[in-house]
């Protein structure tokens, strides 16, 4: 794949043949399709994954913990923006020549450009640092600015000649990065898969960030305010999807009547309330089984079924199989 070998290298600036760092640039100066390498059992456990989706799309998952402190350096390749995801502990870093500190912490995303800066990463022992990063062309990504509005052009920090923007990643966008790390497919299968995910949350991130910001071209009858309440309602239901709130006091707390609730929450989001906690429920029981390992009926009771056969039907309904059948394939 041509041009696809990064230029740069990763150091840790105290120990010039630190292992960690022989592993990571082993992964980053190669342009095969996908590599991993596990972490080096005297420093710490985990592993590193590349895969190179297409020429300006690769993703990079990392899930390290290390038994002490370590610090690595390095840059990206300067040719793509990144979009990253937070899923375990909380990472700071620095870029050098700069003494202010960046923190992402679990649950957030970020888009950065490094323009070939170095980055000093701190690593404390005993955490988890979980996360992926997609590196996508500048054309995506400037797409994804161009509907950031003022309130989101506020966060878009700069440091030099790289960019921050930090927001929280929704239950939608785990999900799709669940099935990303859990790809089963192989080989040309795999490349198409994972360009369509790439895609797919791409389309949900922008889609969120119109929300967000109001900018929606809905009928008269839903003011700015009015949206603003609804996003507030989908963020409450998100938070207890188990027990969520009945219709009556989540447009208490959110200050609408019961009709412009369920009539502006179908329009908005597409669904009824009812419906998307259902959704919601089943999405995150794909998730419990897949990444969890969880059997059925624990399943059905941690997303709130209390009848294991009522929670089989609508997942048969929704994914077109049965969950023990979904586990035996997963």
């Amino acid at each position: 794949m041509e041009n696809a070998v990064q230029n740069y290298k990763i150091f840790n600036p105290k120990n010039e043949i630190c292992p960690v760092c022989a592993v990571l640039n082993s992964i980053y100066r190669t342009d095969s399709f996908q590599k991993e390498m596990e972490i080096p059992e005297e420093v710490g456990k985990g592993y590193c994954r590349r895969i190179i989706v297409k020429p300006a799309m690769e993703i990079s998952i990392s899930d390290m913990t290390f038994y002490e402190s370590l610090m690595l350096g390095g840059g990206h390749d300067n040719r793509l923006y990144y979009l990253a995801f937070c899923l375990g502990e909380a990472l700071q870093w620095r870029v050098e020549g700069n003494r202010k500190e960046y923190e992402i912490e679990c649950g957030e995303c970020y888009i950065f450009n490094k323009n070939q800066e170095k980055a000093i990463c701190s690593y404390n022992p005993g955490r988890r640092f979980w996360g992926m990063s997609i590196g996508l062309d500048a054309k995506i990504i400037t797409s994804l600015l161009q509907y950031m509005g003022k309130d989101h052009s506020t966060a878009l920090l700069s440091y030099g000649r790289s960019y921050f923007y930090k927001k929280k990643f929704s239950s939608a966008i785990k999900l799709i990065l669940n099935d990303i790390i859990n790809c089963r497919y192989r080989d040309h299968v795999k490349r198409i898969y994972l360009e369509g995910k790439i895609l797919e949350l791409i389309a949900v991130y922008m889609d969120e960030l119109v929300y967000e910001d109001g900018r929606t071209n809905y009928s008269a009858k839903l003011s700015l305010s009015d949206i603003q309440s609804l996003h507030k309602a989908r963020r409450i239901l998100d938070e207890d999807i188990v027990t969520p709130p009945t219709i009556g006091k989540l447009a208490r707390v959110v200050c609408l009547n019961e009709y412009k609730l369920k009539t502006g929450f179908k329009e908005l989001f597409g669904m009824p309330v009812h419906a998307y906690i259902i959704e919601k429920r089943l999405e995150m029981a794909r998730f419990l089984m897949e990444d969890k390992k969880l059997r059925v009926t624990e399943t059905a009771l941690l997303v709130g079924y209390s009848d294991a056969s009522h929670f089989a039907e609508k997942f048969r309904r929704k994914y077109g199989i049965n969950p023990s059948e979904y586990i035996k394939n997963s």
